[in-house]
């Protein structure tokens, strides 16, 4: 990292990493220093012009363009600030200004494309708040040899070799796992009386090796998320991901919601065995794909962490998620716990951990945790909304004085389920939309450059942002009558479908549409989420006197990375604030499972954040219908909420 005494402060999203930098490094040693590796062809001589990032805070205290700069973006990029990361530096005479401002100085995003998806790394400090202290420590040690004069047992002399390491003393005290102590004999004596031993919680063996073994020392941070399983294999001895696998929920064979996997576990006998049965083959399959990837075994890993919301959460512990689905909607525990990974079947080190953080209520689960942990809107000064845009919409709002956190039923039309052409975002799925609003014509890209056979949510986002600046569809959602003799709209018996691609553009050799019920779905996806925001600032009012305006927003989940921030903005689905403070930070519950890993005090903070944080039942609020009609407009019933929106002065309400 780049000197700590400058303390000019750099967060790198959307890996929510933290470096600090002074003048001598440009942004390019910075990264490489900081252990982020980044596709540069030239190795950040400046002749590749690869190295793009986006400067979303603080470009004005950077260096001016180069002439490469100056040749790579064009005038409008380098004002939004696009910037070469080996061409840019601080100014010098910035750095004092810098110190009394409020930290980050500078906040960064990384283009998906610019990062080596497997190898990210996390080291101790970079992370915010994270210090390097696992609850997996190994230690090797070269053990007396028992003699007769001094007959003591194996056990008790591997226990006083250890307090003879300068983290205990002669008053520790350390306990046997009996799997540890039976392979204990044989281990000790291979070579010749050393050996490696690891300590969970620093007193309990639950592991022993000959040899030397210290680098072998590993956990893995996992999401569950209702449609997608993420895991991270970490070096816990240096905070280094060593590798990362992912692989769609095969628990939507079940059901693609939640409230659906609740039914089918109440309605059938075997229901919770069948759902967790087939999480946990998901599971243990990622394992061994991590493992495969980095070449370690997966013995040697020796905790896991564990993230997702609530219903997933209890499939995990296999537990009834029953109750969950039924008023008051009350999860069985809300408690962080530790669990010997041989009770769960997670194919990890017997004697293994797996620690659960905790949940907040029925529909906001662990994964929400994971957020606040990441994002630390828990310690922001001005008050913070963060959204993990999903199948199921946690709402976060809060700061270092107050938080609060609520549910809203955001359906998955944003992950292409209910559209008609919708799809999840995978190759071929159209992910970006321009409508020209004089010749309606559409222009799109497809995630990998395929040929279009779809539309995910990005695209949808885009899309209907796009119908309402072309006035192709009302404020109200409809479309424009007065267009319907446009051949880009098709009339088809009651519906009405408006023109994405040609037939011969597709794989599927169909027309790609949206139609008036797709955009209902979108409306309603949408106007869950705003209309919640509104559920918990009045409930923030009420019961806590809290008078402020969000001042900052957070996009969090996969598709919130990907979302055009500004079209969410301008369909309503986020409140109306300036576009350099809404902040992307990618997949924040996956990092928050990465953090507790990393940090055993962050567990202890992820307890004391269940008990800070306000649980408010958004459906059950007294305004809510009245609200969710109001969201359901372009942008908003009200324009007032939307001031900067100047558009909307041109299209019509219905």
């Amino acid at each position: 990292m780049g000197n700590k005494d400058t303390k000019v402060i750099v967060d790198f999203e959307p890996l929510s990493r933290r470096a600090f930098i002074s003048p001598d490094k440009n942004f390019y040693q910075l990264l490489i220093n900081s252990g982020i590796y980044i596709r540069s062809l030239c190795g950040g001589h400046g002749s590749c012009g690869k190295c793009k990032i986006l400067f979303q805070k603080g470009q004005d205290a950077l260096t001016s363009p180069t002439q490469l700069e100056s040749t790579t973006f064009s005038e409008e990029e380098l004002k939004k600030g696009w910037r070469l990361a080996c061409q840019t530096r601080v100014r010098d005479e910035s750095i004092a200004a810098l110190k009394d401002q409020k930290p980050p100085h500078f906040r960064v995003f990384l283009p998906e494309e610019l990062l080596f998806e497997d190898f990210k790394i996390l080291i101790s400090g970079m992370n915010k708040g994270v210090q390097l202290q696992p609850n997996s420590q190994k230690y090797f040690l070269q053990v007396e040899k028992p003699q007769l004069d001094k007959p003591f047992s194996d056990l008790d002399r591997i226990k006083d070799a250890l307090r003879k390491i300068s983290n205990f003393n002669e008053d520790s005290s350390f306990t046997i796992d009996y799997n540890a102590l039976a392979k204990l004999p044989n281990a000790l004596r291979k070579k010749n009386h050393e050996i490696t031993i690891t300590l969970l919680d620093n007193h309990i063996i639950i592991d022993c090796e000959s040899g030397n073994t210290l680098d072998a020392n590993f956990g893995i941070a996992i999401d569950i998320g209702t449609t997608t399983i993420v895991a991270y294999l970490i070096n816990l001895n240096e905070g280094k991901i060593y590798a990362t696998a992912s692989c769609l929920n095969p628990q939507t064979a079940f059901g693609e919601d939640v409230v659906s996997r609740i039914t089918y576990v109440s309605a059938n006998q075997n229901g919770l065995d069948q759902l967790n049965l087939t999480l946990m083959n998901a599971l243990n399959n990622l394992i061994i794909k991590v493992c495969r990837k980095a070449k370690i075994d997966a013995s040697h890993i020796y905790e896991a962490s564990i993230v997702g919301n609530s219903v997933m959460h209890h499939l995990f512990l296999k537990i009834t998620p029953k109750f969950i689905g039924l008023s008051p909607y009350i999860p069985v525990l809300q408690q962080s716990m530790n669990i010997r990974a041989e009770r769960l079947n997670l194919e990890i080190s017997k004697q293994g951990n797996v620690f659960v953080l905790p949940l907040i209520a029925g529909y906001v689960g662990a994964d929400t945790i994971g957020v606040i942990l990441s994002s630390e809107i828990d310690e922001e000064e001005d008050l913070t909304l963060a959204i993990d845009v999903g199948t199921n919409g946690e709402l976060v709002i809060g700061n270092k004085k107050v938080l609060a956190t609520g549910s809203c039923a955001a359906g998955s039309a944003l992950e292409g389920a209910h559209i008609t052409h919708g799809m999840r975002a995978a190759a071929g799925a159209i992910d970006r939309i321009t409508i020209d609003p004089k010749t309606l014509e559409v222009s799109y890209t497809t995630i990998k450059s395929k040929p279009p056979i779809g539309i995910c949510g990005s695209g949808l986002i885009d899309c209907v942002a796009e119908m309402l600046k072309a006035k192709i569809i009302l404020r109200n959602g409809n479309f424009n009558k007065s267009l319907l003799k446009d051949t880009k709209l098709i009339k088809t018996n009651e519906n009405i479908e408006f023109l994405l691609t040609d037939p011969s553009d597709t794989v599927i050799n169909h027309p790609i549409t949206i139609s008036q019920k797709d955009i209902r779905e979108i409306q309603m996806a949408k106007g869950a989420f705003f209309s919640g925001t509104r559920m918990i600032m009045q409930y923030l009012d009420r019961r806590h006197n809290v008078k402020d305006n969000i001042s900052q927003i957070f996009l969090a989940g996969a598709f919130g990375n990907y979302i055009n921030k500004e079209n969410a903005k301008f369909i309503g689905m986020i409140p109306d604030i300036p576009n350099e403070f809404i902040f992307q930070i990618g997949n924040a519950a996956g990092i928050g499972a990465q953090n507790a890993l990393l940090d055993t005090d962050l567990r202890k903070k992820a307890d004391t954040l269940l008990q800070r944080t306000h649980y408010v039942e958004i459906a059950v609020e007294e305004n809510f219908q009245k609200e969710f009609a109001q969201a359901m407009y372009f942008p908003h019933m009200n324009l007032n909420l939307f001031p900067s929106l100047e558009e909307y002065k041109h299209i019509p309400k219905r």
